[in-house]
């Protein structure tokens, strides 16, 4: 929440304004290499350059995700696969041990008995039987990690499965197989080679092979390790550790008792020596039941008697003792040794915090702090130390891929709640890996300010972690509290050079803060242009909207302060890169149907559209025509005529008409406004049309009598206002670049789109079936005729005679009046609504000065020359301004006044002073320029002119003399470039302009002509401001500067005295009609 004071001033800083040159070159250039390879239509070429970027540079995991039958390594389903797997080789290693010793333990899927012990490891066999199979499928289907990067070839896949588990997991499940088929063979069978394996030791015996598995559970610890280490906590990683020896150590221990047991019980039946189980009295004939048994031989593994209580002659069991009581000290001792190792790895990283710990604590009592302060910044040490590890990593280690991606991990979801961030994350995830690994995170204690009302915004804040307080001078009594939750503060200050904080962030807890500096955000822009292009675009639609926020906003500093996000959110629903992935099916021209709203997905009616199409189905009764017919001729209010226009008019339906569709509200009020002041033209209702006017300011009641006048003069039939009012409904969404980008090349300019939706998508504009074929003729040249005159250059003598003499033959081929009254007709309503307001906020007294001079010059355009009835127009707007040209350079210097939109007495003197402060040469040359028609003597059209000099008037270190020393250079420059042969020559000087509005050098602009390009593409010449002169924008005045700058001056004052001496002009030639 910034400085509004600023606001019309706020335009990009000299990072972007720089950016934007180089990437406007590079996709350029990117664009011509698409074409080479094929047709792309526009709105497959920036769909595609923006998924494009993205493809290149996807993260390796989501590349493997892409791919449909191929497994990320790391996914939620193989983890849970695996999961599955330990918990079966945890289920063998402790089932399988207990079937070989004790016979009444049988896991089979088909068992001898059936009790409820029986059939839950009967349950147990069959999973088992399909996992393991089904196991061997996923694996060929999983892809894996080599150097850092994952393999999703199936080949390489199935070959590295090859090499290293498929034989062993292939044995395994052949001998489950078997051990299954052979059990199910019946005890009196005929002897064969098979019998010897169809015994139920050999059975039990082939079933514990099973226990192999847990070979596999060493990748398994490797992810289930790895897995508990990125949760972050240590007391996870001393619980999984110690979790991990206890089940090892007890898994050993009830392996060990059951091979014990087994072995005493094999030496019991045996029958020739004693067996520990007949010492110990826990035999079957001695009634010792399997737990009994069970517990004795873990007794036996833990806590071993000595001297052992065995038979003197039983050689195996004391050689079995000494096996098992080496491999018990070996397992446990290991065991051990890891975990000690574990307690000391955490406990250096906590002794490096003790020792801080203590090291501030001793700093601190030797300084006498209060009892109090010290508390505080103990328990803050404590926070930042628990929020921020003192240890840190090797860097070579890591690659940058897995840096960048290390990076997105930790902070992406600091970003992700932002939407031109969530984009960039989707579609440009390079970038948003650089984003996420430049944010700076900075901590603060309980009541400090993280920004304070009034000081520079230099970068963006994000509130991350902690308890925030918003409070502005302006809502004493008010204050916004932000609690662990992202939010977003001063994102103006990435796109502008200077804003102001108008607010202060506190906070009231322990906090944690992260921004981003303009200056890193553009350095991760420089190696993206296509990101660079659409952040350019939407930065200067953020800019737009920021600065159309109202100076007070109702609802207190919240509603104020999120302001921004939806300032952002509206950016980013603007942006043609955003739009081409986020496509709203209402607004493809495909299937835009106005005259039947359903879903274009799925053809459904929702209940609005069914409720819609009941009101302008059945129940409507009033049509386009009949508007016109009854509507405008009556006497209604301003609000029942608006309603009636809804209502007739599909196109302007609030909530399925083509305006509501790309959700453009200013542009269906201009619509409205333009076609409310056309009724009150023909209604002859003043009030109505001047409705919305200031009174200081309003319409007089001279004026509104010549507009009534060319309104009569147009003889507007039915079917001609019904046709203008149909345009002026429409024709403000052939502006629309969510539309225009569906057209193909060449009819993407407002006239030629609003004539290809008219030719080739009727559907979308279904009022124009109630045109006849007259008014259809009329309106379709008529749009032919915008595309070669445009009335608002020629009110602001941006144009030359030669482009009227281009309207003269445009209405001459029609061989009648009528296309000319048709385009004045439409005129007086577009010129009446370009303000908006119920009735004509535009058309005021002032304005209606200038606009009612050129409507009157249209109307004779058939009967004078052009170049004399042009310059008709200048000299009356002179007497306007009271100043009477008797010279040409008087006629040159109104035109200039034109341009400049001068509009009072003052506005002209001004200019005046400008122009006197140039010398005689230039003058000349200006007047040369200013004087040019196009028909008899080559003429120059330069294009944003006006706003070059409007931005020139309000920058001191540009000023209007200036500007025009330099337009003369250019005029020179473009002179001797043009071709050969071309009457009229157009220059674009939008870049110019944009130059215009940011240098704060004068010797930098003086100079800027030697550092910029002049290039000619598609028949017009452009000036390139050069990156040489966007990077000196903001450039001091250095010794060397001032002292060129001041011998400059010197020369120019020299050369005006020389001018005052010898004053030798030129004189032109020009025919008006006073």
């Amino acid at each position: 929440m910034l400085g509004a004071s600023a606001h019309s001033h706020m335009r990009l800083n000299s990072h972007l304004m720089e950016l934007s040159m180089r990437a406007a070159e590079s996709a350029h250039v990117l664009k011509k290499e698409r074409m080479k390879t094929g047709y792309l239509s526009p709105s497959q070429t920036v769909s595609q350059y923006a998924s494009g970027g993205a493809n290149t540079v996807l993260t390796e995991l989501e590349r493997c995700e892409s791919i449909l039958q191929v497994i990320p390594p790391n996914s939620k389903f193989r983890l849970v696969w695996d999961l599955c797997g330990v918990l079966l080789i945890v289920l063998d290693a402790f089932l399988l041990p207990m079937t070989m010793a004790w016979s009444e333990w049988e896991v089979t899927p088909m068992p001898s008995s059936f009790s409820f012990s029986s059939r839950v490891l009967q349950i147990f066999a069959i999973i088992s039987l399909a996992f393991w199979p089904c196991d061997i499928i996923v694996n060929f289907n999983t892809a894996f990690y080599v150097r850092g990067f994952i393999e999703t070839r199936r080949w390489e896949i199935a070959k590295r499965y090859a090499y290293t588990w498929l034989g062993f997991d292939i044995c395994v499940v052949l001998l489950d197989f078997a051990a299954g088929f052979l059990g199910q063979a019946s005890e009196d069978a005929p002897a064969d080679f098979l019998q010897p394996l169809r015994s139920a030791r050999y059975l039990r015996i082939l079933r514990t092979i099973r226990i192999l598995r847990i070979l596999k559970a060493g990748k398994i610890n490797v992810l289930l390790e790895n897995l508990v280490i990125s949760m972050g906590r240590q007391w996870m990683i001393l619980a999984f550790t110690v979790g991990k020896m206890l089940v090892a150590i007890g898994a050993v221990a009830h392996i060990l008792a059951c091979i014990w047991f087994a072995l005493g019980d094999t030496v019991q039946s045996a029958g020739q020596h004693r067996s520990w189980l007949e010492f110990a009295g826990i035999t079957r004939e001695q009634g010792a039941t399997f737990h009994i048994q069970y517990i004795h031989s873990l007794i036996w593994m833990l806590l071993p008697p000595s001297p052992p209580p065995l038979d003197p002659f039983s050689g195996i069991e004391h050689l079995a003792v000494l096996i098992l009581f080496v491999t018990t000290v070996l397992v446990i001792g290991s065991a051990l040794s890891i975990l000690t190792g574990t307690l000391n790895e955490i406990r250096q990283v906590n002794s490096e915090r003790s020792k801080k710990r203590r090291e501030l604590r001793i700093f601190l009592q030797t300084r006498a702090v209060s009892t109090e302060l010290l508390m505080r910044v103990m328990s803050y040490a404590d926070y930042r130390m628990t929020r921020h590890s003192p240890v840190a990593y090797d860097p070579s280690l890591i690659s940058p891929m897995l840096e960048a991606e290390l990076a997105t991990s930790q902070f992406g979801s600091v970003l992700n709640a932002h939407p031109l961030f969530e984009f960039i994350s989707s579609s440009y995830p390079a970038v948003f890996a650089e984003c996420c690994r430049v944010l700076n995170k900075h901590f603060y204690c309980e009541g400090e300010a993280v920004f304070s009302e009034g000081s520079l915004a230099e970068k963006m804040y994000i509130s991350s972690h902690g308890t925030f307080k918003l409070t502005a001078e302006a809502y004493p009594h008010d204050h916004a509290l932000v609690e662990d939750d992202c939010h977003y503060f001063a994102e103006i200050s990435l796109y502008v050079e200077a804003a102001v904080h108008r607010c202060s962030l506190h906070t009231d807890s322990f906090s944690e803060v992260f921004s981003l500096t303009a200056a890193d955000f553009a350095k991760i822009l420089v190696n993206s242009p296509l990101c660079t292009t659409m952040v350019i675009e939407y930065a200067n639609e953020y800019i737009s909207c920021y600065t159309a926020a109202p100076a007070t906003k109702p609802g207190g500093i919240w509603h104020k302060a999120e302001w921004e996000r939806e300032c952002a959110q509206m950016a980013c629903t603007n942006n043609s890169f955003y739009l081409e992935e986020h496509v709203d099916n209402r607004q493809v021209l495909e299937t835009l149907d106005l005259a039947s709203p359903q879903n274009p997905v799925d053809g459904a009616e929702t209940p609005h559209t069914a409720a819609w199409l009941s009101v302008k189905g059945a129940e409507a009764t009033l049509t386009p025509l009949d508007f016109v017919t009854s509507v405008v001729p009556g006497q209604g209010t301003a609000d029942n005529t608006v309603a009636s226009l809804r209502e007739a008019f599909l196109e302007l339906d609030l909530e399925h008409g083509l305006h509501a569709r790309f959700s453009d509200a200013k542009e269906q009020e201009r619509a409205e406004s333009a076609i409310l002041s056309l009724v009150a033209l023909a209604r002859n209702d003043y009030d109505m049309y001047t409705a919305a006017q200031n009174q200081q300011n309003r319409l007089t009641n001279t004026q509104w009598q010549n507009l009534r006048e060319l309104f009569d003069w147009t003889d507007a039939t039915d079917q001609k206002l019904l046709a203008v009012i149909f345009l002026l409904a429409v024709k403000g969404v052939s502006k629309y670049r969510s539309l225009t980008r569906q057209f193909p090349q060449g009819h993407q300019r407002p006239e030629k789109a609003m004539k290809y939706i008219l030719e080739s998508y009727p559907l979308a504009v279904p009022s124009a079936a109630s045109l006849s074929s007259n008014a259809q003729e009329l309106m379709t040249k008529m749009l032919d005729m915008q595309g070669i005159f445009n009335f608002a250059q020629m009110l602001q003598g941006e144009n030359v005679p030669a482009n009227l003499g281009d309207l003269k033959s445009a209405v001459q081929s029609y061989q009648s009046e009528e296309l000319l009254k048709f385009y004045v007709l439409y005129l007086l309503g577009f010129m009446s609504g370009l303000a908006g307001g119920k009735g004509s906020r535009f058309m005021t007294r002032s304005n209606a000065r200038a606009t009612l001079l050129g409507l009157a010059m249209l109307k004779h355009v058939l009967e004078q020359d052009p170049a004399p009835l042009y310059w008709t127009y200048i000299h009356h707007r002179g007497l306007e301004l009271s100043r009477c040209a008797e010279q040409p350079s008087d006629l040159a210097l109104l035109r200039l006044a034109c341009n400049c939109r001068a509009q009072t007495v003052d506005d002209l003197a001004r200019l005046q002073d400008a122009w006197d402060h140039l010398t005689a040469q230039e003058q000349v040359e200006l007047t040369k320029h200013f004087l040019a028609d196009g028909i008899t003597t080559p003429a120059i059209v330069c294009e944003f002119l006006p706003l070059c000099l409007e931005r020139a008037r309000s920058n001191p270190f540009v000023t209007v003399r200036t500007l025009l020393q330099v337009l003369v250079e250019l005029l020179q420059a473009v002179r001797s470039a043009a071709p050969k042969g071309h009457q009229i020559v157009t220059v674009d000087l939008a870049d110019l302009a944009a130059f215009i509005l940011m240098v704060q050098n004068s010797y930098v602009f003086q100079t800027c002509l030697a550092r910029a390009t002049l290039s000619l593409r598609e028949e017009r010449f452009y000036v390139d401001v050069s990156q040489e002169n966007w990077r000196r924008i903001t450039e001091p005045p250095s010794d060397i500067v001032l002292l060129a700058g001041s011998v400059r001056e010197l020369v120019y004052k020299s050369r005006r005295s020389e001018d005052a001496k010898s004053a030798a002009q030129q004189q032109v030639l020009v025919h008006c009609h006073f």
